[in-house]
């Protein structure tokens, strides 16, 4: 493939990343997994592409429906656990406010997340690959799929790893929404 193609490649990439990003979720894993060969993208690789736009020439009409409405979840579900034992202390448990935060206004809503990894998904560098996707009460607000930074030996390793990531953006989005005014009340 020459330049001018590679060059096209890229600008493909580009705006199939803005398709993802405004809302055609189901696209995310492959367009995560074409990205990953943006230095050096190979003729098979922009036919995959074509394929891919075909599929949302085929399948244009496909929407989003946002539902605002709380979702139900069974709280009996989830064990409570005993932290007398632990040797966290309370305020280690407790999520610091920001000081400067202003007060909350209007609503509390249900932040969801549900995270999950492949263990040594990529064939030529073993990989793995952790995708998320969030919610605020019923509709999702972000998703994402990338290939994880590190090789792991196992698939707890994979998936701690995929957790902590997803835990980190919903830490920074509490923390964003927080500062916005909006109230943020309850465990993710």
């Amino acid at each position: 493939m020459g330049p001018e193609d590679a060059s096209y490649y890229q600008s493909l990439i580009g705006i199939l990343r803005w398709i993802v990003e405004l809302g055609r979720v189901g696209i995310c894993l492959e367009v995560s997994m074409m990205s990953s060969h943006l230095a050096l993208p190979r003729e098979g690789h922009l036919e995959c592409l074509y394929h891919m736009f075909a599929y949302l020439g085929k399948y244009h009409n496909a929407e989003m429906l946002y539902d605002p409405t709380e979702p139900q979840i069974n709280l009996s579900s989830f064990k409570k656990q005993d932290w007398t034992y632990s040797t966290m202390s309370e305020t280690d448990r407790t999520e610091v406010l920001p000081p400067d935060m202003p007060a909350p206004r209007g609503k509390s809503f249900v932040i969801r997340c549900f995270a999950d990894a492949d263990h040594a998904g990529d064939a030529v560098t073993r990989k793995s690959r952790t995708g998320f996707i969030v919610y605020l009460n019923n509709p999702p607000i972000y998703w994402c799929s990338k290939r994880q930074g590190s090789v792991e030996s196992s698939t707890y390793q994979v998936e701690s790893t995929a957790m902590k990531e997803a835990t980190e953006y919903i830490r920074a989005l509490r923390y964003r929404l927080r500062m916005m005014g909006i109230r943020v009340e309850g465990p993710a």
